[in-house]
């Protein structure tokens, strides 16, 4: 009951449609998920595509929605965040069709590009929407639940993705991978518009870039490393410590991370953002050593959670931090700047991790620890907090 008051008052007065943007993003990264699990075996399959160029098929729409989350951001400040939810949706329709009619390779990345970058259009435009009508005291709560439509929805797709390949062919998933998009933007369209602060006067360097979120950008990278160590080497980690349980590591790390997001969104509103955040990094950093040194499963089972309890808790302290920081005018662009941060630490977590990796797959956990530790550095040097954002006093 708690849970679902805070988001009642969160659009008590229509502006903030919650529900509805939170099941759209749901919708729209299930569909960006299921292309994910199916695209490696269909470029190799039906384009002919190598091990590599299969594998930057996947992560090109990765790519295009780290980029694609600033400039979004950029605009939904200048335009409101409906309007950017609703092209980003459209994007990513154009994107699924262009799975189903792609003849060759280089049309399938293309369509690739337009469902990432449609995505992150979507989120980008929902979360920064729902944060413009949500009390600061409530930021940080809000900004973790609502992520999870995002990781409940990448979590999904690769499930539903198995299921309509066991009953159909690739075409049923390219197609459910357009009609769910489209669902999408019905659901955005069918909001109201919401009311916007003017950002003119507000340059580009300034807008997709603001300073607010430049040192917690920074920590964002060296902290989401953990995370590509994660996706790439946990796995791999168990097997090559003769491990039984290995088939189940991801899971116990996936439900810690969403039980933690779900129960500790609301600690930085409580505690300070800034705590929070140098606890999280401290508490990924203990995780991730100790995947690097147990011999033992129990242990290493207990460090997967450990790891997955402080990366779970940085959106939120991150996005409580920069909201609270920001110009209104440019609060969007700040939040898909940090965003973008953590998704460039995932993307070179994992190759990074694979220099090191060694026979027993141990040297990954060790340079995400430490990445984990560093992550501190930026937001500990600064010479004076982060401080509310106080407009200037007019002439």
């Amino acid at each position: 009951m708690i849970y679902l008051n805070t988001y009642r008052r969160v659009q008590s007065d229509g502006s903030a449609p919650y529900w509805p943007l939170w099941s759209a993003c749901f919708l729209g990264f299930s569909a960006f998920g299921m292309t994910i699990q199916v695209m490696p075996a269909y470029a190799h399959e039906r384009l002919g595509a190598g091990a590599i160029t299969a594998g930057l098929a996947v992560t090109i729409g990765s790519l295009a929605t780290m980029i694609s989350r600033p400039v979004s951001g950029r605009f939904a400040d200048q335009s409101g965040g409906r309007r950017v939810a609703m092209v980003g949706a459209i994007l990513a329709l154009i994107g699924g069709i262009g799975h189903v009619v792609a003849p060759n390779l280089p049309v399938l990345v293309l369509a690739r590009l337009f469902l990432g970058a449609g995505e992150g259009a979507l989120f980008t435009g929902s979360v920064g929407w729902i944060l413009a009508q949500t009390a600061q005291s409530q930021r940080g709560k809000v900004a973790g639940h609502f992520g999870l439509a995002m990781w409940m929805g990448l979590a999904s797709g690769p499930v539903l993705g198995t299921a309509l390949m066991a009953i159909g062919t690739y075409r049923e998933v390219w197609i459910a991978a357009s009609v769910i998009p489209m669902l999408s933007w019905v659901l955005v369209a069918s909001t109201p518009p919401e009311s916007r602060i003017s950002s003119r006067g507000t340059d580009i360097r300034r807008a997709l870039f603001p300073r607010a979120a430049w040192l917690p950008g920074a920590s964002g990278v060296f902290a989401s490393v953990g995370y590509g160590v994660i996706a790439a080497f946990l796995v791999p980690r168990f097997a090559a410590l003769g491990f039984a349980g290995q088939n189940f590591a991801l899971t116990v790390f996936g439900i810690a991370f969403m039980m933690t997001r779900f129960l500790g969104s609301g600690y930085a509103d409580r505690f300070g953002a800034r705590p929070v955040l140098l606890s999280a990094f401290l508490i990924e950093s203990v995780g991730l050593a100790g995947l690097f040194l147990t011999q033992r499963e129990s242990l290493a089972f207990a460090s997967t959670a450990l790891t997955a309890a402080g990366l779970s808790l940085l959106i939120p302290s991150v996005t409580s931090l920069v909201t609270e920081a920001a110009d209104p005018r440019e609060r969007t662009a700040a939040l898909g700047a940090v965003t973008s941060a953590w998704d460039l630490g995932v993307a070179v977590g994992g190759p990074l991790g694979g220099l090191v990796a060694g026979a027993s797959n141990a040297g990954p956990f060790a340079l995400g620890a430490v990445a984990a530790l560093i992550a501190i550095a930026p937001l500990a040097i600064n010479p004076k907090r982060e401080r509310a954002f106080v407009p200037p006093k007019e002439a």
